[in-house]
């Protein structure tokens, strides 16, 4: 079966670094745009180009693009993932100069040039992929589909009221909700539903040198990010199931839903069900994830 081409907009970010690995040995990734998220776009842009670097895929080509939400300043997420975004590991890889060309204007580039529909898999703030959606509408119709890490189901109870992507940009994920063609959606309420036991961390060592950069990077997370999802013993890896829903959707139950996105106030960030009279198409949400067969797709996406 022929692999899907796809486009990686990610901000990493150590889950970042285990999506893009998995999505290596899954798509054809015909590039990664990066941005501001978990780290300044300047930190994402050039970890992009050393995981890259790193699995010996230097060829495919990096492309910063938003270094802050569309009407906020940047939040960051140096609590969870370090100051570089990659916790306390280090590169043995110089630092790389930005092409110039900012990444929705190369992704609209390449999507209108590509004869085969692209998948687009946001891992961060959706903030490249809305102005892609804003200044290239002729890209629309290139677009196989749009698979994001953002937001929880409507009416999910959760362990916190938001999630950091549609927080951090929550203008960015409306206009996704409401303009992107075919957008899946993975929220963490169905995210936390596949949390990692810490105990298997050691399982990454079998993975030869890229498994033991990723147990490394995951030795930081896992101090940083246990407890998230309620269980004090394990921790997410949320943007991986980004990866799966792109291209193994049979590993979720969905359900079709307008959505919109609550961007002010105290509830800023908040997923919600758009009014009747929006006239939103209805993105497919992510209601459940079968958590054993995820962690065999994950494992077998290691093994490729």
């Amino acid at each position: 079966m022929d692999r899907k081409q796809v486009v990686l907009d990610m901000d990493p970010g150590i889950d970042d670094a285990l999506a893009m690995v998995v999505a290596l040995n899954r798509f054809t990734v015909i590039g990664v745009s990066t941005v501001a998220g978990n780290a300044p776009v300047e930190q994402t842009f050039q970890n992009a180009h050393r995981i890259l670097q790193f699995t010996r895929h230097s060829t495919i080509p990096v492309v910063a693009g938003a270094d802050r939400p569309l009407f906020y300043p940047l939040l960051t997420a140096e609590d969870i993932h370090g100051f570089s975004g990659m916790g306390a590991y280090t590169w043995d890889v110089p630092d790389v100069p930005h092409s110039g060309e900012l990444a929705w204007n190369w992704m609209a580039r390449r999507l209108t040039t590509s004869s085969v529909r692209c998948h687009l898999v946001a891992t961060g703030p959706l903030t490249n992929i809305a102005m892609l959606l804003w200044a290239h509408p002729e890209s629309h119709e290139h677009i196989g589909s749009i698979s994001c890490m953002g937001g929880a189901l409507p009416g999910s109870k959760m362990d916190k009221a938001f999630e950091f992507n549609v927080y951090v940009d929550p203008h960015a994920a409306d206009v996704v909700f409401r303009y992107g063609p075919n957008v899946r959606l993975i929220g963490i309420n169905v995210a936390h539903r596949a949390l990692m036991p810490v105990s298997q961390l050691d399982r990454f060592k079998q993975f030869g040198r890229v498994g033991q950069m990723l147990f490394d990077l995951l030795q930081f997370y896992a101090v940083h990010a246990r407890g998230e999802g309620g269980d004090p013993q394990a921790m997410p890896l949320d943007d991986a199931l980004v990866v799966a829903a792109t291209e193994a959707p049979e590993l979720f139950q969905w359900e079709e839903m307008p959505l919109t996105v609550v961007r002010e106030g105290p509830l800023r960030g908040t997923v919600v069900l758009a009014p009747y009279a929006a006239e939103r198409e209805p993105v497919q949400v992510a209601t459940s994830v079968d958590a054993p067969q995820f962690f065999e797709w994950l494992w077998a996406s290691l093994t490729e």
